[in-house]
């Protein structure tokens, strides 16, 4: 088992993350919630502690996410990837980045510590299909966030166009049904290189 994965083990274990909801029992999937503000907080120096980051890193990633400070953003996740990582002795991309799986349980660490502000939900059936990531926005002034993410291990894939078939994906799959204020993301990734694309106009950034 990866390190990504055994943190949200370890969370789950400890308190620092609850249960909300049990979406498929037999493949252990659930929708996760952080019980209160001082685990929250617990939570936040955890999750820095094991990417070998300080929590004004993490503050300041998320709040570009939240902003939709693009390039900001996906410059500090690929610090993330770069340089955090490669602190932890038990990363080599053949162990922990192995998959989609590896990148969205990362993601998912980072992001629960926005649970006050969005319902974070993963590997849930919408649409035709099953989406990566939704950060519900818990105000209907404020966007919501749909995540597909893709993974390949041939360093010649051009990732910006993987990350586009991610979008793409998005919508093809009809993931934001009935949902309005909705910014639609695709990642790609391969090791620790990775590139975004946003939204119905916009351009791959990097």
């Amino acid at each position: 088992m990866g390190l990504v994965c055994a943190l949200g083990g370890q969370c789950l274990n400890a308190g620092y993350l609850t249960i909300k909801e049990i979406t498929d029992a037999l493949e252990g999937k659930f929708v996760l919630k952080i019980p209160n503000n001082e685990i929250k907080r617990e939570f936040q120096s955890l999750t820095a502690y094991y990417f070998h980051l300080d929590e004004s890193s993490v503050a300041y990633l998320l709040d570009n996410f939240q902003n939709k400070n693009w390039d900001a953003f996906i410059s500090g996740y690929r610090n993330i990837l770069k340089t955090a990582v490669s602190y932890l002795t038990n990363w080599p991309p053949e162990d922990d980045l192995i998959n989609e799986n590896s990148y969205q349980t990362l993601l998912l660490g980072l992001f629960m510590q926005l649970d006050n502000k969005y319902e974070i939900i993963s590997n849930r059936e919408r649409g035709s299909g099953r989406l990566d990531i939704l950060l519900k926005s818990k105000l209907i002034d404020r966007a919501s966030f749909l995540i597909e993410l893709k993974y390949t291990k041939d360093a010649n894939v051009n990732l910006k166009e993987l990350a586009q078939k991610g979008f793409q994906q998005i919508l093809d799959k009809e993931y934001a049904m009935d949902m309005e204020n909705v910014m639609k993301i695709g990642m790609a990734h391969c090791g620790k290189q990775v590139e975004i694309y946003v939204g119905k106009d916009a351009e791959s950034i990097g």
